[in-house]
């Protein structure tokens, strides 16, 4: 806990505005942003129905953690509402997530992580083609799929991202956007984004969630910001948002949102 508040006053303390930014995409990029959460403040209203009932849910469900999740939660039965909190990320951050799909062509988009739903549902409402979510634990799997039945855009990937992750990619042409937010360990973060960087193209964009969770997730984002072939990255504290653009390389902001 102490890691994580000192890094958000690291955060706060570097974080600039849209003055700040000189490279016309990222501030047309950002200036979106901004107008894009205003737009939406109140969110999907069947998304967030179903946030605020997750929340308040008292039924318990067993537990398969392939990830560094368990740290927060333990083991064994937990109640719903428990594991909410600690998963379920807030609305603005959902709003983000989303927006940075539509900026993509989104015709083959990655959910790493489908957890219960919430930002798989904001990120269907943008796919032109497939989402393709994953999940590791069964018990989420089954309360995520009862109501992500109503975007036919999505398919449920169940099991260890270990194992796969690498057929999915594999039968894919390209990928266009992707939400990491599984495992939350360096060394299956990195794997995983060696299995997919093959696929990447210059209008994909790849969103790294909880870049400050630990000390192994942030080592991971600063070697994922200078990957070759990264041509730029936007810190939000909450997550990290890495660009593939030829010819505008070195961009690397922290942002205010």
């Amino acid at each position: 806990m102490f890691f994580q508040l000192w890094e958000y006053l690291r955060y706060f303390l570097k974080k600039e505005n849209e003055h700040s930014i000189h490279s016309p995409y990222y501030f047309q990029c950002y200036l979106g942003l901004q107008a894009y959460l205003r737009q939406n403040k109140k969110g999907n209203r069947k998304l967030e129905d179903l946030r605020r009932s997750f929340l308040h849910e008292a039924t318990r469900i067993g537990s398969r953690d392939y990830g560094a999740g368990s740290r927060w939660l333990g083991r064994g039965d937990r109640k719903v509402s428990t594991v909410a909190r600690r998963v379920i990320s807030p609305l603005r951050t959902s709003l983000l997530y989303s927006y940075f799909c539509q900026l993509t062509p989104a015709a083959n988009v990655l959910d790493l992580g489908t957890s219960l739903g919430i930002n798989t549902g904001y990120l269907a409402k943008q796919v032109s083609g497939t989402l393709y979510s994953f999940e590791g634990d069964p018990n989420l799997l089954a309360l995520a799929s009862a109501h992500l039945g109503q975007f036919p855009t999505i398919r449920l990937v169940p099991g260890n991202l270990d194992k796969t992750l690498e057929n999915v990619v594999r039968s894919l042409d390209s990928v266009d956007f992707v939400l990491m937010d599984a495992n939350h360990r360096f060394d299956p973060t990195m794997a995983y984004f060696r299995t997919i960087f093959p696929k990447l193209h210059e209008s994909s964009i790849v969103v790294v969630a909880d870049i400050y969770w630990s000390r192994d997730m942030k080592r991971a984002w600063e070697q994922l910001k200078g990957w070759p072939g990264v041509s730029g990255s936007l810190d939000f504290f909450a997550c990290g948002i890495l660009f593939f653009r030829p010819g505008s390389s070195g961009t690397h902001l922290v942002l205010d949102v």
